[in-house]
């Protein structure tokens, strides 16, 4: 569940980083793949992600239905398949600010980012973000592909506001 925390958060603070510097935005929104990877196992998420400068939802399809609703003081997961909402601050989640602000320019569509001895790579195609690559911890190798990229379009704040329905069972850490 960390996983998740973290890449949500890295991702959130990554595109406020990404598009400000050289590029800026308002709003992003795109289809992803995740895939992670080791040597016995290789496991494929897919979904949409949708931004905006202080919200985020990462909204997971396959293999199972998963909502991470993200802003500046909460991450929100709504499991539907579970029937329970998980609602956490965002301190229990690493501050991945100073890593985003100290993120070097590798040339001129490659980022490389460092945050607690895990090196991100951040492949750009045409001025906006194609890739997300590194190793965690585990040894496993994490691959975000971004497809159909969106900038600055309309989004509408109430598909980022997470609704948490009533007969589930609601779990704060």
């Amino acid at each position: 569940m960390k996983k998740i925390y973290f890449l949500a958060a890295f991702l959130l603070f990554l595109t406020n980083f990404a598009f400000a510097n050289p590029l800026e935005f308002k709003t992003l929104q795109s289809d992803f793949v995740q895939t992670i990877q080791n040597n016995e196992n290789k496991i494929e998420y897919s979904g949409n992600f949708i931004s905006t400068t202080n919200n985020a939802l990462w909204s997971y399809k396959t293999p199972n239905l998963k909502d991470i609703y993200f802003n500046y003081e909460k991450v929100v997961i709504i499991e539907p398949d579970l029937e329970q909402a998980i609602v956490t601050n965002l301190k229990d989640v690493p501050n991945l600010m100073n890593i985003i602000k100290d993120a070097n320019k590798i040339d001129s569509n490659v980022y490389e980012a460092k945050f607690d001895g895990v090196k991100y790579k951040l492949n750009f195609k045409n001025d906006l973000l194609d890739e997300i690559s590194y190793t965690d911890k585990l040894d496993n190798d994490v691959k975000i592909k971004f497809k159909n990229l969106k900038k600055d379009e309309f989004i509408d704040e109430n598909l980022i506001t997470p609704v948490i329905p009533a007969n589930f069972d609601l779990i704060t850490k």
